[in-house]
Formats: structure tokens, C-alpha cells, sequence
């Protein structure tokens, strides 16, 4: 089993405001889908970082594990990427924005061993998160794309590495409602295409409810409650679950899916 495992994580930042993240267990399936949800400070993009050593002036206590292999400081540099794919807030900062991005797409490939000659490969899986326009794409610096193009061409990388896990900060944040809606149908394919685990960490519950199998609800630094989405979402166990359907005026539909999907 590849799940994440998550026990007693604890994140302080012992200059600035303390602890922030309070002993939290919690068990991510993978091949599957798990949103994060929780209000701005409710430390779900601590936990997403913390499984891949991004905070490194936080001091973080527990354990977290992939499988049986626990995740120290020097293994969890060496997942990243190929093993966990992170997707940061915005995807701009992900790329590099003084290389073309078919410079990226081959250092990608260079740096993971794999074959950097094969570009039909790279067209193909472009083509598959929907930039037909492959040359434009690979001639183009970072800058030069759009917000929702760049998160395209991200996943389409991640598709190429074929990783364990990826982690996803806030994927849809700041988009329209039709642009949302294209980003859930981009991380539906993905996880379909390559099989993965996805960690997606949101505000948005209507986004965690279509994407996601099972979810995970934080409010200063603890989970307040966890499950399979659509049951947690027609019958919020959790007075701070209830809080956040009532504040963002949402309404309950039933899902037609089982157990995980």
C-alpha cells in the first residue's frame, strides 16, 4: 500500500506565531481523491507542505509516512517530484520563468531519467490536457501563458512522471466558475491517466465535493472531521463543517456515486 500516513504532526514556528498545526492524525488512500477544506489559518496547506519538506523554518514533530516508509528530511527530498508531485497556489511559480517550456519539459525528463528524445511523447500528453497548439506551448515562456494554460501544461508533467502522489495548494482559487469547473475535469484525467493519489487543498467545498472521494476538514490546526465526501457533506458531523455549508450559502445535493466513488 502506497497511502500517506499521517500521525501526531505537529507544526510550530517557535520566532513568529507558535504552534499552528496540533498533533493531527490522518490517513490519505491512495488512488484516490481527498480534499483538504478549511478557512485561511486552518493549516491545510501546512499539512500538504510539511509531506513534502517545504517549511523548512517550521519545526515539525510526528510522523509521516508512504506505506511503511517513513518520510525523513533526506527522503522526502528525494520523492519529490517523481514520487510526490507538489502543485503550488499559483502554477507560475512552478515553472521557471527564464526557461521555454520545452526547456522545463526536458529538464523534467533529464533530471528524472527518462528519455529526453522522445517529443512525440510531450506533444501527446499536451494534447491530452487540451493545448493542441504544442509548438506555441513549447516555444512559449511561462509568462506568456495564461493561469489555466499553465495548469495544464503542470499536469501535463505530472502525467509524464507517472508520480505516487500529487499535492495540489489551492488549484482553483481565484478562477471563474467555468474555469473551476475545468480544472476539476483536469485532476479527474489526471488521477484516471496515471492512477495516483491526489491531496487537493481548498477552500471551495463545491470543488471537494464533484473531485473528491473522501475528505478532510481543518479549523485552526486540527481536524474537525473526515470520511467519504458525499457523506460528510449530507450529514456534516462537525459543528465547524456545518458552519462552513451555512457561510458559504451552500446547498446539499445528492451525489450519485458509492462509498469512495
Amino acid at each position: 500500500m502506497d497511502d500517506i500516513i499521517i500521525e501526531n504532526l505537529s507544526i510550530s514556528f517557535p520566532l513568529a506565531q507558535g504552534e499552528v498545526v496540533h498533533s493531527v492524525s490522518v490517513r490519505f488512500q491512495h488512488n484516490k481523491i481527498t480534499a483538504v477544506v478549511g478557512e485561511s489559518g486552518s493549516g491545510k496547506s501546512l499539512l500538504g507542505k510539511s509531506i513534502v519538506n517545504l517549511i523548512p523554518e517550521a519545526k515539525i514533530s510526528g510522523t509521516i509516512k508512504v506505506g511503511v516508509q517513513k518520510l525523513d528530511g533526506a527522503y522526502k527530498d528525494k520523492l519529490r517530484g517523481k514520487g510526490i508531485f507538489y502543485i503550488p497556489q499559483n502554477p507560475l511559480t512552478a515553472l521557471n520563468p527564464t526557461l521555454t517550456v520545452r526547456e522545463q519539459f526536458l529538464d523534467l525528463l533529464y533530471f528524472n531519467e527518462q528519455d529526453v528524445s522522445n517529443v512525440s511523447e510531450i506533444h501527446n500528453v499536451l494534447k491530452e490536457y487540451g493545448l493542441e497548439d504544442c509548438q506555441r506551448i513549447l516555444n512559449s515562456y511561462p509568462f506568456q501563458l495564461s493561469g489555466g494554460m499553465q495548469q495544464r501544461v503542470i499536469c501535463a508533467m505530472a502525467n509524464l512522471l507517472h508520480p505516487k502522489w500529487i499535492i495540489a495548494d489551492e488549484p482553483t482559487k481565484g478562477l471563474d466558475a467555468i474555469a473551476r469547473k475545468q480544472v476539476v475535469n483536469i485532476f479527474r484525467k489526471l488521477q484516471e491517466n496515471i492512477s495516483c493519489g491526489i491531496i487537493v487543498i481548498t477552500h471551495d467545498l463545491q470543488v471537494a465535493e464533484v473531485l473528491s472521494h473522501y475528505l478532510v476538514v481543518m479549523e485552526s490546526g486540527l481536524i474537525r472531521e473526515c470520511g467519504v465526501t458525499y457523506k460528510c457533506i449530507l450529514s456534516p458531523k462537525s459543528k465547524y463543517l456545518n458552519q462552513l455549508l451555512s457561510k458559504s450559502l451552500y446547498r446539499k445535493t445528492l451525489l450519485n456515486r458509492g462509498e469512495g466513488k
